[in-house]
């Protein structure tokens, strides 16, 4: 009886382990993509991907119930799947011009554009003590780009600056979420995002390749295992979650994405990260840190 109650317990806690390896292992399979695909290729494929896992899953658990969706809904929609498309394809994109490391810790820094929004948009109070992590992340995010450096000497700060775009992109797509969460079930509603996101996605990769490319059976895999684990099973795992944590102990479990992120790097890709790189991480992730664990009743 103990164990049991012991086991009921724990498991959420491990959702969360399950949801940062899952989120962690995508930054290793892009680079591994890049080899053959172009980032706006590998960006498409993964959410033209995830929206037919996504529509399965729909479908499976009978939640496409009809419901009226205004235009002013509709629009929103569509704008989070606009920015969805432009985070993953930023990001993708960033990948291929810096290390995993850099790469991953500055998309990490969303929820702090979430949080520096949040009054604006949600009409949310933020507690002063967010903004001091603010300062200590963007401290660290100046270190990496005025000292930071490609293995091969090549300037970091496109691909850092494409990683703060793509930052700044999810940051929006997570505000929309908020704004209609309740209005439409989960699995709805990623449904016709993700569906929308690949659509201006493959509209643009037919625009700029100018018409479709094909890929060997092994990076078909990689596109199909990154709508899987990182995708599916990620956040999954994190929308399971969060009926058990709030949003703020998820947010502080994702500072752990990076770290996961990096090891894998180091173990699977032998990228190491450099001390710049190290140190400037070190300073986000205790801003990320600071202002996340901020109690919304602080002053």
């Amino acid at each position: 009886m103990d164990m049991d109650k012991t086991s009921k317990r724990q498991s959420p806690y491990l959702l969360l382990v399950v949801g940062v390896i899952a989120v962690s292992t995508a930054a290793i399979m892009i680079k591994v993509a890049l080899s053959s695909a172009s980032p706006i290729a590998v960006a498409f494929h993964r959410l033209f991907f995830s929206a037919i896992i996504a529509i399965l899953i729909l479908f499976s658990t009978k939640k496409q119930a009809k419901i009226e969706i205004s235009k002013d809904l509709l629009g929103l929609l569509i704008l989070s799947g606009v920015l969805l498309s432009l985070h993953f394809a930023a990001w993708i994109w960033s990948l291929d011009l810096v290390s995993v490391s850099s790469s991953v810790i500055f998309v990490t820094t969303s929820p702090l554009w979430v949080g520096l929004l949040s009054p604006l948009i949600l009409k949310e109070r933020v507690p002063g003590r967010f903004y001091v992590g603010v300062l200590f992340a963007l401290a660290g995010g100046l270190l990496i780009a005025l000292l930071g450096n490609n293995s091969d000497g090549s300037n970091t700060l496109p691909g850092l600056l494409m990683a703060l775009f793509s930052a700044w992109m999810v940051a929006g797509y997570l505000l929309i979420g908020r704004k209609v969460a309740g209005k439409l079930s989960t699995e709805l509603y990623v449904s016709i995002v993700y569906s929308i996101a690949a659509i201006v996605l493959g509209t643009l990769m037919l625009f700029i390749e100018k018409g479709y490319q094909s890929y060997s059976p092994r990076i078909y895999l990689i596109f199909l295992l990154l709508a899987l684990v990182p995708q599916t099973l990620g956040h999954t795992s994190f929308n399971k979650a969060l009926t058990h944590f709030p949003a703020r102990t998820l947010s502080l479990a994702l500072l752990f994405e990076p770290v996961g992120s990096s090891l894998l790097a180091i173990l699977f890709l032998k990228e190491l990260p450099s001390c710049v790189e190290i140190a400037g991480g070190i300073l986000i992730l205790i801003g990320l840190f600071i202002a996340l664990s901020a109690k919304t009743n602080e002053v």
